[in-house]
């Protein structure tokens, strides 16, 4: 199975707004559609999908992002989720970046490391949950998701880790980081960064993933 065929993508560094933090709504969803121009935004969103009040459901009706869809939310299989994936980028007719939280930053993160990333641009890596570590009582229901990779992501990535996430602590957070060679990005205390943070847009997370598709995208894709 060839994932990777396509020509390869003119990078025009035009869509990004410097100074992100301070610019308003209307500046990020520029950015977003500028951005959107050149790569296909990806939501990823983890274990029982994301809600109408995940930032990324707000994400994908303010911005017009394409979501991943799975077959089984609640007893998330690592095949079908993988071949969800798999098929989304395929059907994809641009370079895909994604943006991905919890359980799917778990399905990126091992995608991108069994299959490389000459589809994909990168990858916006929020809260994964840890697998390994974590003593959350939902862990069992994902177990099968394990291990997570140990080597660098062929990509840029970064995480963005909350520091009360009960998944994920922010020492493996970093640890995390080190071994894929992802960014780190702190989230502040907002939790697991999911549906029952009340985040709304969350433009925290929003100009901090823009920042980074700003400044790593370049590189990839000139």
């Amino acid at each position: 199975m060839n994932l990777f065929s396509g020509r390869p993508t003119f990078f025009d560094p035009a869509w990004a707004t410097h100074g992100l933090p301070d610019t308003g709504r209307q500046q990020i969803a520029g950015a977003f559609q500028r951005l959107g121009h050149q790569v296909e935004l990806l939501l990823v969103p983890g274990l029982f999908g994301s809600g109408p009040d995940h930032w990324q459901s707000y994400w994908e009706q303010a911005y017009g992002l394409k979501r991943l869809h799975q077959t089984d939310w609640a007893t998330p299989s690592p095949a079908d989720w993988e071949a969800a994936l798999t098929s989304a980028v395929e059907a994809s007719s641009r370079p895909v970046f994604l943006i991905a939280h919890s359980l799917g930053a778990v399905l990126s993160a091992k995608w991108l490391s069994r299959y490389g990333g000459q589809r994909v641009t990168g990858a916006f890596l929020v809260a994964p949950a840890d697998i390994d570590q974590t003593a959350h009582p939902e862990v069992e229901r994902i177990r099968a998701f394990g291990p997570l990779p140990h080597m660098p992501l062929p990509l840029p990535t970064a995480i963005m880790a909350s520091s009360n996430d009960p998944w994920l602590s922010l020492p493996r957070a970093r640890e995390l980081a080190g071994q894929w060679q992802s960014d780190f990005l702190e989230a502040g205390a907002v939790g697991h960064i999911g549906s029952s943070e009340p985040l709304g847009l969350w433009e925290h997370g929003a100009t901090t993933m823009l920042n980074f598709a700003r400044r790593k995208l370049p590189f990839r894709m000139q």
